[in-house]
């Protein structure tokens, strides 16, 4: 038999078999993810609504018609509310500032926290939305393709158990019967896919309790509805508030911010203003590394709170930033269900814009694993360059979880850690070192193993000071995270957010400038402050006082 028509087997083949296989691969597959603070699982229906199983409580119906294409829906199986870790104490400070998810003191309202994570979803549906494509795409793609070479291989050992002269005679049969062949799987595909249709459930019939809300046209049933007006109501004055609060403070922030202070040390250091520093963004031309000085916005302690995400976003924007560095505790502790709240920060901040992340005790390993899949950098023991900048840094040994007190994830203390770290900068190059906690970093700067030390954890600012031979300098929460309260939403304390500027050809920071946000929506932008030069250490080095 000729080449040509054995290639013309094969290509029939894979196409019979791609296109019978690609219905069970699209009805088949589940997606393990997330749904508000939840765990679920998804899966590809043919009903043209979005079903959100909450089992013994009933089930939420939405239709998606306008949504997902070709008659597809969606169906959520929900899952528990996530909780890790025990109710170990070891490595616990006596005095600990951080104290705003301290769960076995009751710092955060669990109830409130959960209302929180399902505003988000009204807040900034995008995140979410994202990660259930992308997981169900996953699924869909891999099973489909493991069908067709399972099946495909098959043919194959077949072919090779037949031998060529029998192989011959059934490919001649196969060949001249292919439209037959062909038309026989569409008419099962089709039949099979008309069955779908024709049993396709009854119209949903609408709520009136969602009038007028993002859920309008969505159907309740079983004990759930009993429930819904007063658990829906408080989930949407929670996002309708916390949108108002933020967008007022995004538009008094675009209004200050032409206005803002402009003056730093640029004189003494013989340096210009980059493009965009003093200029409206429209008006900003090269990037500003190309200028002599790299422009860093800093975070930390976001807590998940995706309004003060929009203000980070908008800062980095409109500051013409080279890169968003942040110095951890970005989610509240660390849960699967919380990569969302770094979704959101990654969707705000500009496109392509660099960023890097520290590990912070209310996040965990799972949090930066899932930063690393979205393209940021993730300091773990490790140098990485943004902007011409070269960071070192580790991630925070403990984790905070909410019904126990912080544990460690590694098998050393905070104080051994600290001084592993110390060693690990000793045999290090790099400019900035960029850790979440400053106790951690203490010996480093102790031993002028770091010139410069950027950090968070204490929900208040200190510095920029020298501290043993370095300098150091401590971002206050820029989640506005107040011990005892709930972090997302409206802010119950002032929120800061920093942006930092360094000589491109000595690598260090010149100065900063602060952005504050209070909980009465004003935006303060302080002058810049200029970075005091690390000196010689004489005498003793300070040591930390408990909880500073």
């Amino acid at each position: 038999m000729s080449s040509r028509r054995r290639i013309t087997a094969l290509v029939i083949t894979l196409a019979t078999v791609a296109l019978a296989t690609l219905p069970w691969a699209l009805f088949s597959s589940r997606a393990d993810l997330t749904f508000g603070p939840h765990e679920a699982q998804y899966r590809v229906t043919a009903d043209s609504r979005l079903t959100v199983d909450f089992g013994p409580l009933g089930k939420l119906l939405v239709p998606t018609d306008d949504v997902i294409p070709l008659g597809l829906g969606l169906h959520v199986d929900i899952g528990e509310i996530p909780v890790s870790g025990d109710s170990s104490d070891e490595d616990r400070p006596a005095a600990d500032p951080e104290a705003v998810a301290d769960p076995g003191g009751g710092a955060v309202d669990a109830l409130g926290g959960d209302i929180a994570s399902y505003a988000s979803l009204f807040s900034a549906p995008q995140a979410q939305i994202d990660q259930v494509i992308e997981g169900l795409s996953q699924e869909i793609l891999t099973r489909w393709a493991l069908a067709v070479c399972v099946i495909t291989g098959g043919l194959v050992g077949l072919a090779l158990f037949l031998g060529p002269t029998r192989f011959d005679s059934v490919i001649r049969a196969f060949v001249g019967k292919e439209l037959l062949g062909i038309g026989l799987v569409l008419v099962l595909v089709l039949t099979g896919l008309g069955a779908v249709v024709l049993n396709r459930p009854k119209p949903i019939a609408a709520d009136p309790a969602f009038e007028d809300t993002p859920l309008a046209g969505s159907q309740v049933t079983g004990r759930l509805g009993g429930i819904i007006d007063t658990a829906f109501g408080a989930v949407q004055d929670f996002a309708d508030d916390n949108d108002a609060f933020y967008d007022d403070v995004l538009e008094t922030l675009r209004a200050q911010w032409n206005d803002r202070p402009l003056t730093g040390s640029w004189t003494e250091r013989g340096l210009v203003p980059p493009a965009g520093v003093g200029a409206s963004a429209a008006d900003s031309g090269e990037g500003q590394g190309q200028k002599g000085v790299s422009t860093f916005v800093l975070g930390t302690d976001i807590h998940c709170n995706i309004g003060m995400a929009r203000v980070v976003g908008a800062v980095a924007g409109m500051s013409r930033a080279d890169a968003y560095i942040d110095g951890g505790d970005i989610s509240m502790t660390g849960t699967s269900a919380e990569n969302y709240c770094l979704d959101v920060l990654d969707d705000e901040l500009p496109d392509r814009l660099p960023r890097m992340i520290v590990k912070g005790n209310h996040d965990s390993r799972g949090t930066t694993q899932h930063a690393k899949t979205r393209g940021w950098r993730v300091l773990e023991d490790s140098t990485a360059e943004m902007a011409g900048v070269t960071f070192f840094g580790a991630a925070d040994p403990r984790r905070t979880v909410f019904g126990s007190g912080p544990q460690l994830e590694t098998d050393l203390t905070a104080d051994q850690y600290a001084q592993r770290l110390r060693d690990e900068a000793c045999a290090a190059d790099f400019d900035i070192m960029l850790i979440h906690d400053p106790a951690v970093g203490g010996p480093t700067l102790r031993l002028g193993c770091a010139d410069y030390a950027l950090s968070g954890h204490w929900h208040r600012r200190v510095g920029p000071e020298n501290f043993g031979s370095g300098t150091r300098y401590v971002s206050s929460t820029t989640g506005g995270a107040l011990a005892n309260a709930l972090t997302p939403g409206p802010l119950k304390m002032n929120a800061e957010l920093s942006i930092i500027r360094v000589d491109n050809e000595t690598k260090r920071p010149i100065d900063l400038q602060i952005i504050t946000v209070t909980p009465d929506k004003k935006v303060q932008i302080d002058p810049w402050v200029r970075f005091p030069e690390p000196r010689p250490l004489v005498g003793q080095p300070p040591v930390d006082e408990p909880g500073r």
